[in-house]
Protein backbone atom coordinates (compact mmCIF):
# COMPACT_ATOMS: atom_id res chain seq x y z
CA UNK A 1 0.00 0.00 0.00
CA UNK A 2 1.09 3.43 -0.83
CA UNK A 3 1.73 5.77 2.10
CA UNK A 4 -0.39 8.51 0.59
CA UNK A 5 -3.33 6.13 0.13
CA UNK A 6 -2.82 4.91 3.71
CA UNK A 7 -2.90 8.51 4.95
CA UNK A 8 -6.01 9.10 2.86
CA UNK A 9 -7.77 6.07 4.43
CA UNK A 10 -6.76 7.19 7.94
CA UNK A 11 -8.01 10.68 7.20
CA UNK A 12 -11.37 9.31 5.97
CA UNK A 13 -11.68 7.10 9.09
CA UNK A 14 -10.79 10.04 11.33
CA UNK A 15 -13.36 12.25 9.60
CA UNK A 16 -16.03 9.54 10.01
CA UNK A 17 -15.17 9.23 13.71
CA UNK A 18 -15.34 13.01 14.20
CA UNK A 19 -18.71 13.15 12.43
CA UNK A 20 -20.02 10.47 14.81
CA UNK A 21 -18.69 12.38 17.82
CA UNK A 22 -20.26 15.62 16.61
CA UNK A 23 -23.64 13.95 15.94
CA UNK A 24 -23.64 12.38 19.43
CA UNK A 25 -22.68 15.70 21.03
CA UNK A 26 -25.49 17.51 19.20
CA UNK A 27 -28.03 14.84 20.27
CA UNK A 28 -26.80 15.02 23.86
CA UNK A 29 -27.05 18.82 23.91
CA UNK A 30 -30.53 18.82 22.40
CA UNK A 31 -31.72 16.26 25.01
CA UNK A 32 -30.15 18.38 27.76
CA UNK A 33 -31.93 21.52 26.51
CA UNK A 34 -35.22 19.62 26.28
CA UNK A 35 -34.88 18.40 29.89
CA UNK A 36 -33.93 21.88 31.04
CA UNK A 37 -36.84 23.53 29.23
CA UNK A 38 -39.29 21.34 31.17
CA UNK A 39 -38.01 22.80 34.47
CA UNK A 40 -37.01 26.33 33.53
CA UNK A 41 -38.99 29.30 32.31
CA UNK A 42 -37.90 32.65 30.95
CA UNK A 43 -38.32 35.71 33.17
CA UNK A 44 -40.35 37.46 30.48
CA UNK A 45 -42.85 34.55 30.58
CA UNK A 46 -43.40 34.77 34.34
CA UNK A 47 -46.53 36.41 35.65
CA UNK A 48 -46.20 39.41 37.97
CA UNK A 49 -47.17 37.34 41.02
CA UNK A 50 -44.47 34.79 40.26
CA UNK A 51 -41.94 37.60 39.85
CA UNK A 52 -42.85 38.91 43.30
CA UNK A 53 -42.44 35.43 44.81
CA UNK A 54 -38.98 35.05 43.30
CA UNK A 55 -37.71 38.51 44.16
CA UNK A 56 -36.46 40.00 47.37
CA UNK A 57 -37.31 43.23 49.09
CA UNK A 58 -34.71 45.39 50.74
CA UNK A 59 -35.43 46.16 54.37
CA UNK A 60 -34.04 49.28 55.96
CA UNK A 61 -34.08 50.32 59.59
CA UNK A 62 -35.99 53.49 58.68
CA UNK A 63 -38.88 51.30 57.48
CA UNK A 64 -39.44 49.96 60.99
CA UNK A 65 -40.13 51.28 64.42
CA UNK A 66 -38.08 49.39 66.99
CA UNK A 67 -39.06 48.49 70.52
CA UNK A 68 -36.55 47.34 73.11
CA UNK A 69 -37.91 44.92 75.69
CA UNK A 70 -35.38 43.36 78.04
CA UNK A 71 -32.71 41.96 75.68
CA UNK A 72 -35.04 41.73 72.68
CA UNK A 73 -35.42 44.20 69.84
CA UNK A 74 -38.71 44.01 68.00
CA UNK A 75 -39.23 45.84 64.74
CA UNK A 76 -42.72 46.78 63.63
CA UNK A 77 -43.37 47.87 60.06
CA UNK A 78 -46.99 48.90 60.57
CA UNK A 79 -46.85 52.56 61.57
CA UNK A 80 -50.40 52.67 63.00
CA UNK A 81 -49.70 49.71 65.24
CA UNK A 82 -46.36 51.14 66.39
CA UNK A 83 -47.90 54.52 67.29
CA UNK A 84 -50.70 52.80 69.19
CA UNK A 85 -48.17 50.64 71.05
CA UNK A 86 -46.22 53.77 72.06
CA UNK A 87 -49.38 55.16 73.65
CA UNK A 88 -49.75 52.14 75.96
CA UNK A 89 -48.04 52.00 79.32
CA UNK A 90 -44.60 50.42 79.19
CA UNK A 91 -45.77 47.42 81.24
CA UNK A 92 -48.67 46.66 78.90
CA UNK A 93 -46.57 47.26 75.82
CA UNK A 94 -43.76 44.99 77.04
CA UNK A 95 -46.14 42.14 77.85
CA UNK A 96 -47.89 42.41 74.47
CA UNK A 97 -44.60 42.54 72.56
CA UNK A 98 -43.10 39.60 74.40
CA UNK A 99 -46.25 37.53 74.02
CA UNK A 100 -46.98 38.19 70.34
CA UNK A 101 -43.55 38.93 68.87
CA UNK A 102 -41.38 36.60 70.95
CA UNK A 103 -44.06 33.90 71.41
CA UNK A 104 -43.58 33.80 75.16
CA UNK A 105 -46.21 32.34 77.44
CA UNK A 106 -47.68 34.24 80.39
CA UNK A 107 -45.66 32.04 82.74
CA UNK A 108 -42.37 32.86 81.00
CA UNK A 109 -43.12 36.59 81.07
CA UNK A 110 -44.13 36.36 84.73
CA UNK A 111 -40.79 34.74 85.57
CA UNK A 112 -38.87 37.44 83.70
CA UNK A 113 -40.63 40.29 85.53
CA UNK A 114 -41.01 38.46 88.88
CA UNK A 115 -44.78 38.91 88.93
CA UNK A 116 -47.70 36.47 88.96
CA UNK A 117 -49.09 34.89 85.83
CA UNK A 118 -52.58 36.43 86.33
CA UNK A 119 -50.93 39.88 86.52
CA UNK A 120 -49.33 39.26 83.13
CA UNK A 121 -52.69 38.15 81.74
CA UNK A 122 -54.41 41.30 83.07
CA UNK A 123 -51.71 43.56 81.61
CA UNK A 124 -52.00 41.88 78.25
CA UNK A 125 -55.81 41.89 78.11
CA UNK A 126 -56.04 45.52 79.30
CA UNK A 127 -53.34 46.51 76.83
CA UNK A 128 -55.15 44.76 73.98
CA UNK A 129 -58.41 46.53 74.85
CA UNK A 130 -56.63 49.90 74.81
CA UNK A 131 -54.84 48.95 71.61
CA UNK A 132 -58.13 48.10 69.93
CA UNK A 133 -59.61 51.48 70.91
CA UNK A 134 -56.51 53.34 69.75
CA UNK A 135 -56.44 51.56 66.39
CA UNK A 136 -60.15 52.24 65.83
CA UNK A 137 -59.54 55.94 66.48
CA UNK A 138 -56.72 55.98 63.90
CA UNK A 139 -59.00 54.55 61.20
Amino acid sequence: MNSSSFEHIVRIQFNALMMTVIKCTVKSRSRQFARRSKHEILFCELSDTKNLECGTTDKYSCDYISFEVLNFTMQISNEKLAVALYKLSSKERDVILLHYFQNMSDQEIAELYHISRPAVYRRRSNGLKKLKVLLKKRN
